[in-house]
């Protein structure tokens, strides 16, 4: 059952629509991400469901609570929500103790003191209760917003790109250990972002969001395997692209026959159907010998493995993902095969959306 209910959702500024008929229901201690370019309405979205903006049309339900509709809306403060802001913007004056005591509702000093105790150690910092924000590293004190955030036990916790502004090796340590004490508390989360490994590594369902619509809602692995579109299939990873016909229930392109499916539902297309077939570059299999022969051409090091580019006899570049240990050399003759099934979408592409690979406006 869901616990928060978004209906309908329309976000104006002035004349211009920013959220057009958002539709999202969030399970109860789920962590939900919101994933998207910048500029495409997430913020929006997260401002909108703590009560910082009006809404022109839709309802935000959490439970049986109505918050917002066009013609009600509930203050932020009295929504139950937590923030966690892109910056910790922790009160200076205070020590993280007092920080994470702040947002707390009034009550006897001991409760107050064993909540704080209770919250330091769940995020990791035994022993720096009485330490002031100055002498945080930017993780410590984003550690500090998340705890003063989840103190007064909110019915929603909502977070605004809260690990966009560490470095990388922080960063996905970070959003390891946030997920960790969400789920721990039984959280219910939503999360804005543009990095598609923080979304498919953090939530448990992703909702995908372009130009103030969400264009699919499902699992990381669904959205990941399975996208609705080709702009979905090339924003949230890696993708090899190329152009076939349908024959025998496959596709015939530069890689041989392919397995493929059609995301959209509807009869499977006849013998002779041009179709635009997608895939991952871990979906590409190297070999020594066998299959479809290729040259390497370049190899993109990333440590524990590697995009290789690879030029087919047909003129074509694709790339396959390669573990580190097991990389070919520049000017290596290779066989290839494909061990997933592909995606096969329509050759056309609808009006704006790109037909290259990695678009990440």
């Amino acid at each position: 059952m869901s616990w928060v209910s978004i209906d309908g959702l329309q976000v104006a500024y002035g004349d211009a629509t920013v959220l057009d008929g958002i539709e999202l229901e969030i399970p109860r201690g789920s962590i939900v991400a919101v994933l998207g370019p910048s500029g495409c309405g997430k913020t929006t979205l997260l401002r909108a469901v703590a009560g910082l903006l009006p809404i022109a049309a839709g309802t935000i339900r959490v439970g049986e609570r109505l918050l917002s509709s066009p013609s009600v809306q509930v203050a932020p403060e009295k929504r139950g929500m937590g923030w966690v802001p892109q910056d910790s913007s922790l009160f200076p004056h205070l020590t993280v103790g007092e920080n994470i005591a702040f947002g707390m509702p009034r009550g006897s000093r001991a409760d107050r003191s064993t909540r704080v105790a209770q919250l330091v150690d769940m995020v990791g910092l035994g022993g720096m209760v009485n330490r002031a924000p100055s002498q945080l590293s930017g993780g410590q004190a984003q550690r500090v917003s998340l705890a003063r955030a989840l103190a007064p036990r909110p019915d929603l916790m909502l977070l605004d790109e809260p690990f966009a502004a560490l470095d990388p090796l922080l960063r996905s340590a970070l959003r390891v250990e946030v997920a960790e004490v969400l789920r721990h508390q039984h959280s219910t989360s939503l999360l804005v972002t543009h990095d598609q490994e923080e979304a498919l590594s953090l939530a448990d369902y992703v909702a995908v969001m372009r130009q103030g619509r969400i264009l699919q809602w499902g699992t990381p692995v669904e959205v990941y395997e399975q996208p609705a579109n080709r702009w979905v299939a090339s924003f949230v990873g890696d993708t090899v692209e190329l152009d076939g016909v349908w024959y025998g229930g496959r596709v015939e392109c530069a890689l041989g026959l392919v397995e493929a499916a059609s995301p959209a539902d509807g009869p499977s297309p006849g013998d002779g159907t041009p179709a635009h077939l997608v895939l991952r570059p871990e979906w590409i299999h190297l070999h020594g010998t066998g299959g479809i022969d290729a040259t390497v051409t370049a190899i993109a090091y990333g440590g524990h493995d590697a995009l290789v580019s690879l030029e087919l006899s047909t003129g074509q570049t694709v790339r396959a993902r390669v573990a580190a240990p097991n990389l070919p050399r520049r000017g290596d003759r290779v066989g290839l095969s494909v061990v997933h099934t592909a995606l096969a979408y329509p050759p056309a592409a609808p009006t704006g959306v790109p037909s290259v690979t990695g678009d990440r406006a």
